[in-house]
C-alpha cells in the first residue's frame, strides 16, 4: 500500500503525474485502490518485489484469502478447566499474568 494523506471521510488522496499515472505521496506508482504497482499493473511491495499479478486482481484489489481460510479456535485456546458457570479457571503468576494448566 502506498503512503497517502486522507480526506475527512478517511479516503486516500491519490495524485496524478503528468502522464496520467496515479502516485502516492512519495511519488510511487499506485493503482486506484492505493496499492503499489509496477509498470504492468502487478501489485508489488515497497521494495518492488512482485506480490500479485494484475490478471488476478478483481477491481484492482488483490485476492482475499480470509474467507477461504478455515480458522480453528482450539488451535489458539489454552488448556484449562471451566467452572460451573462456563468461565475458564486460570492461575496467576506473582506478577499478575494469567496461566492455563
Amino acid at each position: 500500500m502506498g503512503q497517502f494523506e486522507k480526506d475527512p471521510h478517511g479516503n486516500i488522496i491519490l495524485h496524478q503525474d503528468p502522464s496520467g499515472d496515479l502516485q502516492d505521496d512519495l511519488g510511487r506508482k499506485v493503482n486506484d485502490k492505493g496499492y503499489l504497482v509496477d509498470d504492468k499493473g502487478n501489485i508489488i511491495d515497497c521494495n518492488g518485489k512482485f506480490l500479485f499479478p494484475k490478471a488476478c486482481l478483481l477491481s484492482n484489489e488483490f485476492p482475499k484469502i480470509f474467507p477461504f481460510t478455515k480458522f480453528n479456535p482450539k488451535r489458539v485456546t489454552g488448556d484449562f478447566e471451566m467452572n460451573p458457570s462456563g468461565i475458564p479457571i486460570l492461575d496467576k503468576t506473582p506478577d499478575g499474568k494469567l496461566l492455563d494448566r
